[in-house]
């Protein structure tokens, strides 16, 4: 009879996994970005500005590049197109006092600014004034006082009318003024395009600004003028088209060298208004 064998299973304890403690998180904050400071203004920036201006000793509005502003002082005209304005630093385009006080401001600041004759329109000059024969001066309309005319490349306000003779005064019609101006600066422009936009807006300033698209390739620039009569028949075409090539060719001629324009024309069977 044969002996059954027990055999003894070994059990091995299994060993208890260990926990992995988890790393406490970190409670520094990180530290939020720095916001970026606009840049102090300085001499040969080009930048957009809105500008209201009064006379100092009356208060009247003679000058302003908004909307609303021109509404509350009831010279609104639905002809005007009020955007802000172009200004190079440094480059003569606005009277003395307005070009120091653009300096050293930043883009989105205010300023006002109170300005003496030598810092405005100058100061009188009684040489100006001068006696002119009416047979001078062309115009279909009746000569009188406070009209403002043309005498050879000159214009004047008209002083007094009488005995076939009219007093012309050949001053800036604010000279020997203080004026009063807001200035805001609402924006820097740094690219070449945005400046190629802000010449054409500044020589094109009477007309809607979406009849005249500019682009540029390598150094030539393209000004195209849409089928808009109100600009391909006006008689001031040609001095924008001068004043624009004129700008680039200052301003931007590191760049460019050409400036081409087209325009486009509607062909029809009607025969143009006269």
């Amino acid at each position: 009879m044969s002996k059954s064998r027990t055999t003894k299973k070994t059990t091995t304890a299994s060993k208890p996994k260990s926990k992995t403690k988890a790393k406490p998180k970190s409670t520094t904050k990180k530290k939020p970005k720095a916001k970026t400071e606009p840049a102090v203004l300085k001499e040969g920036d080009f930048v957009l500005a809105d500008l209201v201006g009064f006379t100092h000793e009356d208060h009247k509005l003679f000058d302003t590049t908004k909307e609303d502003v021109a509404k509350a002082e009831n010279v609104f005209d639905e002809e005007e197109i009020y955007q802000p304005r172009l200004v190079i630093l440094g480059q003569g385009m606005m009277v003395p006092g307005v070009d120091e006080a653009l300096i050293g401001m930043k883009v989105g600041s205010t300023k006002k600014v109170v300005l003496e004759p030598e810092k405005a329109f100058g100061v009188r000059d009684a040489s100006q004034v001068r006696i002119i024969p009416r047979v001078r001066i062309k115009s279909d309309q009746k000569i009188v006082r406070g009209m403002r005319v043309r005498i050879g490349n000159q214009s004047g306000t008209v002083r007094h009318v009488g005995g076939g003779r009219v007093t012309v005064d050949f001053n800036p019609p604010l000279a020997g003024h203080t004026v009063e101006y807001e200035i805001s600066v609402t924006k820097k422009l740094s690219r070449a395009q945005e400046r190629l936009e802000a010449f054409v807006q500044r020589r094109f300033s009477a007309v809607d600004p979406g009849s005249i698209t500019v682009t540029a390739k390598g150094k030539t620039v393209t000004i195209a003028i849409s089928a808009d009569p109100r600009i391909l028949l006006n008689q001031s075409l040609q001095i924008w088209k001068l004043g624009l090539t004129h700008d680039i060719e200052t301003y931007l001629k590191d760049k460019y060298s050409k400036v081409l324009f087209t325009e486009e024309w509607e062909v029809t069977s009607k025969p143009p208004a006269e």
